[in-house]
């Protein structure tokens, strides 16, 4: 396809296109984000609540191997089946594993809960959505890079992440009150039924994936998914996804850049919620600041989401990156200011990393060649979380060492090799067939 024909608006399509678009992008990102709230907050919240020792809450720390690790089985999906079969296929499996879970929770006992029947088949259960939620991030991902052309990938990248966020909604905060003890079960016909209200709470979850994977049997278009052949006609290897990706013009540069992107980003919102306790700033006053701060991240993905499909990722990368540089809570930390202005520093802080983080997706989808889009995306999502995941875990030990405004000083330090390599990093697209989709 001609590049004036790749390079034609998506917010140019007809305005029924557009919206079939916004809604298989919204529910199949929206299945997406249900799960990991799932392993990452209600889980979470389900241990604490029941007194589950503090290892025990920490072993939720590990569902994000499979993610980290999704480089190594993210060719399966390339070389075999469809994106699109893969992404539904794994909502409805996530969501039989979850009506599974529920099964293995023990009764309420007053107050609190009595624990899984079986912590072994519990566990075993967590880590096989663990795993199949990281497949179906690979999946989704993919299959977004091919019904999509680049212009409509940027197009909706902020209403992708907007939907994502409003499923960590449902599973974080909404799914967490269902399983208040507080709660009259007898809304969903279950008092004195012997179901406790976590069970409920996991089944609800359970019964919203498996209506998602329903949804989107129907929404997600039919494109071509073009699996990379030999000249012979035979597929490519499994070995060849990783030979492509690195045989790719300005690799090293891409790379470092996804690596340092969010370093300091990082930093900041790792120690984000310690600095507001050691200010005084009590838990109810920090859940408030939390819900602002995860409405301005919705709202700042699908801003930045319509700013980079009308003005390019060329105009805005650079703006959005020195944006999320500032160090929002180093002024917090010096002055320690009234509530109020904290929380303005929240949605500033909120809205630049929101901004910066739509930008760098699709950055990286350029950057992903057609015939292995769900492989080559995997590899950088993986990387991305590889810097994110050492930055925040050396937060803490250092902020304990030089204290707090020394160590949001250093967030702005973190930022450096991103302000650097935002001027080198290549922005081109990088697969020369990638083309609007059809359906």
């Amino acid at each position: 396809m001609s590049t004036s024909a790749r390079e034609t608006p998506a917010v140019d399509a007809p305005a029924g296109k557009r919206w079939r678009e916004l809604g298989w992008t919204t529910s199949a990102y929206f299945g997406e984000g249900l799960p990991y709230s799932i392993l990452h907050m209600l889980l979470t919240e389900y241990l604490t609540a029941i007194g589950a020792p503090a290892s025990e809450v920490g072993y939720t720390s590990w569902f994000h191997v499979p993610v980290t690790a999704k480089p190594l089985w993210s060719p399966i999906l390339d070389l075999v089946g469809t994106k699109r079969g893969w992404t539904i296929a794994m909502q409805l499996l996530i969501a039989t594993g979850l009506a599974g879970l529920a099964l293995w929770l023990g009764p309420d006992t007053g107050a609190t809960h009595a624990g899984p029947a079986s912590w072994a088949g519990f566990w075993v259960v967590l880590g096989v959505i663990a795993v199949l939620h990281a497949m179906h991030d690979i999946a989704c991902d993919g299959f977004y890079m091919l019904a999509l052309d680049p212009r409509g990938q940027a197009l909706y990248s902020g209403t992708r992440q907007a939907a994502y966020r409003a499923a960590m909604y449902v599973g974080g905060a909404a799914l967490v009150l269902v399983a208040s003890p507080e709660r009259d079960l007898r809304f969903v016909g279950l008092a004195g039924a012997g179901t406790s209200h976590w069970q409920v709470a996991l089944l609800t979850a359970a019964g919203l994936l498996f209506v998602t994977g329903l949804v989107n049997a129907f929404a997600l278009p039919h494109v071509s998914e073009p699996h990379a052949l030999r000249a012979d006609g035979t597929r490519e290897p499994f070995w060849a996804t990783y030979r492509s990706f690195f045989a790719q013009p300005g690799v090293a540069l891409v790379l470092a850049f996804a690596l340092t992107y969010r370093l300091g980003d990082t930093m900041t919102s790792t120690m984000s919620s310690v600095l507001l306790r050691d200010l005084g700033v009590t838990l109810e006053q920090r859940g408030l600041l939390r819900s602002i701060a995860l409405t301005t991240t919705i709202g700042g993905s699908v801003l930045s989401g319509a700013l980079l499909a009308r003005g390019g990722l060329e105009r805005w990368l650079v703006p959005f990156t020195w944006l999320m540089a500032v160090p929002w809570y180093l002024g917090v930390a010096a002055l320690r200011p009234p509530f109020w202005a904290i929380g303005v520093s929240v949605v500033l802080e909120q809205l630049a990393g929101s901004l910066a983080g739509t930008a760098l997706t699709v950055l990286l989808m350029r950057r992903c060649r057609r015939s292995f889009s769900a492989s080559h995306y995997a590899f950088f999502s993986a990387l991305t979380s590889l810097g994110s995941t050492m930055s925040g875990g050396l937060s803490g030990h250092l902020y304990e060492a030089v204290g707090a405004v020394p160590y949001f000083a250093l967030t702005l330090v973190a930022s450096f090799p991103a302000l650097i390599l935002v001027r080198l990093v290549p922005l081109a697209v990088v697969d020369s067939d990638t083309r609007e989709a059809s359906g």
